[in-house]
């Protein structure tokens, strides 16, 4: 998931420097040009330096948890929120795919050259990258849940997956600071893969804290319907040759059999209506009112095309006291998806920290990989010229043609390690374009052909000296990681007090009061499972023969006798709850021990840099001593070929150990998880695809 910096201490950095010319006390070196970066293959206009990125001045904190939630304007659906009772036959409209805004990019393309800083890189990344329009869909989801729970229903979820960015080619390759690279002879190339395809490759975080596979908390009890439903039928009916069905039983048979005779009149003529309101309350009461005049239509002896002249209404009220019982338990879907909400913010917090943290190494390793490009062009032309003045001299007899073979190595080596250096560097310009921009997109048309960086990395004089104790209670403060986390703990018991309270007996209170009534009240289940879909009253279209004013009330039991379904959900639940506890206490130590390992890594790239930067100071003045003595005679040519191979490996040294530690510098920043704050980015700017300069 996090690539790690490969540093060796600083002791192997000055060993390796030491170990390759025997070094006289000389002067302090001198210091490294902080010149802007040339593009490859051209020279850069004069750009006035700016600030490297984790020096940023923030413009606005990172929002918490707790402000008010703000939806993403281009991606939220319209008319979803309708407060009066019509605007649900209105659907909702979801805007299309945002094509992108290509006019930050527009005004940094000139004469065909993207010239590019660290905050408009990362600029471009949040407005127009798609795993970042992706996580705001998500938000629009979680609100989608909260609407629907609202309603009374359960909960589709939302999607806990985070995309991480890829990954780059790195950094300019140094023998001093890593081993793998390092080659004792200074003439032969060591050579770089530029097909791997690990440089492009993105990896998907789940931050679900719950088993994907078995980490489905049960239903629990039926939720309200808390949207109030009304149910109407109403039509035309004629009845005639009305027959009075009486059983008798013929005589010896055994046998039943029915006879019947039609009465006289008719035929009648009715409008038959039945009408019924059901609403469910946050208690758990049930609201049941039913009016029909089906006992007229089916038994009246006239007719009556006025459906409302001598209507039944019935009006009940149930209450649960056991299983349904407390609005914890029927809000709980509600409750569930406030939290998710706050997570679903939390997760496009991560994802945009994690999009920063990509775009600002890529961002960085370009800049060093150019620098490389123009060490590696330097190196080119001093052994070009060591080439040209040792064949003059060998025209002359002065030198021995053998020399001039090696002078002729150095240029094919200097030129192979210009090449691969050269390739690494438009690989990353691609992989860094790709990252801040949507290439198919017609809003980015605007035509360029290479990325200028206009930013530079600068290592400050000293470390900040923070304990590692207070940096480790920051980044637990701060990661959004760890926030969601937490916050999927208290979702979690949730759902775990729900099935503990399915587990109960059924045990109803109900109160009934008819008008023209002829039933008795029915055992009834209130809610639903979640699905929002209200059953039809029992009641609904039923009559009798005799109608009465009836009152009544009672208690409705379902007493399951064993109920080893519920137990096992409720057990099952609560274990659930407790493996989300133990993955968010082991994401806290893997924090406390990725900012411990970071701030190390920052410690030891600055001492390599340090070493680095003296190394090359050396190797400069060696090969300037060689090169004078050998105008004397006083030294060979193999010696000042040797001198000029390691000057650029000691100058490619000194450029990625200076990388190495701008990407320490920034991976701290990302494990305390102030990176967002640091760069002057507003969340709230983000959620909107809108980053302020």
């Amino acid at each position: 998931m996090k690539t790690r910096l490969a540093l060796v201490p600083l002791a192997f950095a000055a060993a390796a420097a030491s170990a390759q010319q025997p070094v006289p006390p000389q002067p302090v070196p001198p210091q490294p040009s902080q010149a802007n970066v040339p593009a490859p293959g051209g020279n850069a206009p004069q750009i006035p330096d700016a600030p490297p990125i984790s020096q940023y001045t923030p413009n606005v904190p990172t929002q918490e948890t707790g402000t008010p939630f703000v939806e993403p304007r281009r991606s939220a659906p319209a008319g979803l929120d309708t407060p009066h009772y019509f605007g649900p036959f209105h659907h909702a409209r979801v805007p299309e795919l945002f094509p992108g805004n290509g006019a930050r990019l527009r005004a940094l393309v000139h004469d065909g050259k993207l010239y590019l800083s660290a905050h408009d890189a990362i600029a471009l990344a949040i407005e127009n990258n798609l795993d970042v329009e992706v996580e705001r869909y998500n938000l629009v989801l979680a609100e989608t849940d909260q609407r629907r729970a609202q309603g009374g229903g359960n909960l589709r979820g939302i999607d806990f997956s985070i995309e991480e960015p890829p990954n780059g080619v790195g950094g300019p390759g140094s023998p001093l600071l890593d081993s793998t690279a390092q080659n004792t002879n200074p003439v032969t190339p060591t050579v770089t893969d530029l097909t791997s395809l690990n440089a492009t490759t993105q990896t998907q975080t789940n931050l679900s804290a719950s088993s994907t596979a078995t980490a489905q908390y049960s239903n629990g009890p039926q939720v309200p319907l808390f949207d109030p439903n009304l149910f109407l039928e109403a039509g035309y009916l004629r009845r005639s040759q009305t027959v009075a069905l009486n059983p008798s039983v013929e005589s010896g048979s055994g046998a039943a059999s029915t006879t019947g005779a039609a009465t006289a009149g008719g035929p009648y003529d009715f409008i038959n209506t039945n009408l019924s309101y059901l609403q469910g309350f946050r208690y758990g009461t049930q609201l049941e009112a039913t009016m029909n005049n089906d006992s007229q239509v089916i038994y009246g002896t006239k007719g009556q095309l006025d459906p409302f002249s001598r209507p039944s209404t019935t009006v009940t009220l149930t209450q649960p006291l056991l299983r349904g019982f407390g609005s914890s338990v029927n809000l709980r879907y509600i409750h569930i998806a406030n939290e998710n909400r706050k997570i679903s913010r939390l997760l496009f917090e991560q994802q945009v920290l994690e999009t920063v943290y990509g775009a600002s190494r890529i961002y960085f390793d370009l800049v060093a990989l150019g620098e490389n490009v123009d060490v590696q062009q330097e190196a080119l032309a001093a052994a070009r010229k060591l080439q040209s003045d040792d064949r003059a001299q060998v025209d002359q007899g002065t030198l021995a043609p053998i020399e001039l073979l090696r002078a002729d190595a150095l240029v094919s080596s200097s030129q192979f390690a210009l090449t691969q250096a050269q390739g690494l560097y438009r690989t990353q310009e691609v992989i860094l374009r790709n990252l801040i921009l949507r290439t198919d997109a017609p809003e980015f048309a605007a035509g360029f052909t290479e990325i200028v960086p206009t930013d530079r990395i600068v290592v400050p004089a000293q470390l900040d000296q923070t304990p590692v104790p207070d940096l480790i209670q920051q980044g637990l403060a701060h990661r959004p990681d760890l926030a969601q986390s937490e916050l999927q703990i208290k979702t979690g018991q949730i759902s775990a007090a729900a099935s503990r309270n399915q587990a109960l007996p059924q045990l109803n209170v109900y109160v009934n009061a008819e008008k023209r009534g002829s039933f008795e009240q029915q055992f009834d289940q209130p809610g639903t499972p979640g699905t929002g879909i209200p059953t039809l009253p029992s009641n609904f279209a039923l009559g009798g023969l005799s109608v009465s004013n009836i009152v009544q009330g009672g208690i409705q039991l379902n007493l399951p006798l064993r109920d080893r379904v519920a137990q096992a959900d409720a057990a099952r639940d609560a274990v659930q709850v407790r493996e989300v506890q133990a993955r968010t206490e082991k994401l806290s130590e893997q924090i406390r021990q990725d900012i411990e390992n970071a701030q190390i890594a920052l410690e030891t790239s600055f001492a390599a840099y340090k070493a680095a930067e003296s190394s090359r100071g050396y190797q400069e003045q060696l090969l300037q001593a060689d090169r004078d003595r050998l105008e004397f005679g006083e030294s060979t040519n193999l010696q000042v070929v040797q001198d000029v191979a390691y000057l650029a490996q000691a100058r490619a040294s000194e450029i990625a150990a200076r990388s190495n530690y701008q990407k320490a510098r920034i991976e701290l920043d990302r494990d305390l998880g102030d990176l967002l704050e640091k760069n002057g980015i507003s969340l709230e700017d983000a959620m909107q695809g809108s980053v302020k300069p």
